[in-house]
């Protein structure tokens, strides 16, 4: 697993050009490679290069209804995020440990998010590195307790989990959550405990109504039980414009105002891509080749980025005030 950010993917992002870059990357000695005749460099570089600034923020990624292709997409969101500079953990909640895999990590070796509510095991010191700028904490069967765990002894759902994405938010720019296909009291957990939810939709047939029975569950059972309000994104995935399915389906989000309002801007087109990357124990930013995936993730991490970005004047302001706090002690 060797993900990479292309030099011209940077300059389309900061808008600058490339020579301009490259005497960046030159002046100040830092980390590149050059392969078929293209420059590219790794997160500790991209840190340096975008210098962008976040407030901390945590997604669960979930919807009921299996076969969306929820893990392929976080996972390259991820690694996309990672590449941009932002410090990214996972928590892998789902007990088949999809993402796990992917991040070619063996969960027999480390404890998981069951291991450390009842053996007390600490978040931080629990993360297992995968690449330069993601960290995950893995899962395996034994996630599948989590519910019954909760249940037995009354755990509070609304804290349990938050308070430790509250100790990733000290070290991590983005916690990712990958939820199993269900709605039990470990899904609702990691459901407060984030900022936004992601509902990935893909057009197949039942779609629409998994995505409608999964923002019910959520409003009745979450934030009605709850009494909060829960920031909640639509993300289409596997678009096929060859196909009639795709365009009627992605037509009804936009016609619908409560899809609609919820909808990114994105939508991911459908690629074999992903999912045979990951088969391969890679990322779709290993290859330097273009291609639609990595289009559609890097648009997908970018909208992500600029909901969580702190502008320059924003973080100005909050590091004169942290200093004018300092003078008046």
């Amino acid at each position: 697993m060797n993900p990479k950010m292309l030099t011209a993917e940077a300059c389309d992002f900061l808008k600058i050009s490339l020579p301009a870059l490259h005497k960046q990357l030159k002046t100040k000695s830092l980390d590149y490679k050059k392969s078929q005749n293209k420059i590219h460099f790794t997160h500790e570089t991209a840190r340096k290069i975008f210098k962008l600034k976040f407030n901390p923020s945590c997604w669960s990624w979930q919807n009921l209804k299996g076969g969306v292709g929820k893990t392929h997409l976080s996972f390259a969101t991820a690694i996309r995020l990672s590449l941009y500079g932002a410090r990214v953990a996972v928590i892998d909640l789902d007990q088949q440990g999809n993402f796990t895999q992917a991040c070619g990590i063996d969960a027999e070796n480390h404890p998981v998010l069951i291991d450390l509510i009842t053996e007390k095991y600490d978040i931080l010191e629990s993360m297992v590195p995968v690449t330069n700028g993601l960290d995950i904490l893995p899962s395996r069967i034994e996630n599948a307790l989590l519910d019954n765990l909760f249940a037995i002894n009354s755990l509070p759902i609304d804290r349990e989990i938050k308070k430790r994405v509250n100790q990733l938010k000290e070290q991590y720019d983005f916690i990712f959550i990958d939820c199993p296909p269900s709605l039990g009291q470990a899904v609702s957990a990691a459901s407060l405990a984030a900022d936004h939810i992601i509902v990935p939709v893909d057009p197949e047939r039942f779609s629409l109504s998994g995505l409608s029975v999964t923002l019910k569950e959520l409003e009745r059972n979450v934030s009605e039980k709850f009494e909060t309000k829960l920031d909640i994104k639509i993300i289409l995935n596997k678009f096929d414009a060859r196909t009639s399915l795709s365009h009627s389906i992605l037509q009804t989000l936009f016609n619908d105002p409560d899809y609609q309002s919820r909808l990114f801007k994105t939508f991911v087109r459908t690629s074999q891509e992903l999912p045979n990357t990951v088969a391969k124990n890679k990322t779709i930013f290993d290859s330097l080749k273009n291609s639609s995936a990595r289009e559609d993730i890097d648009l997908l991490a970018r909208e992500l980025i600029e909901i969580t970005r702190i502008n320059e004047a924003e973080h100005n302001s909050h590091e004169n005030q942290t200093s004018d706090v300092v003078v008046a002690i």
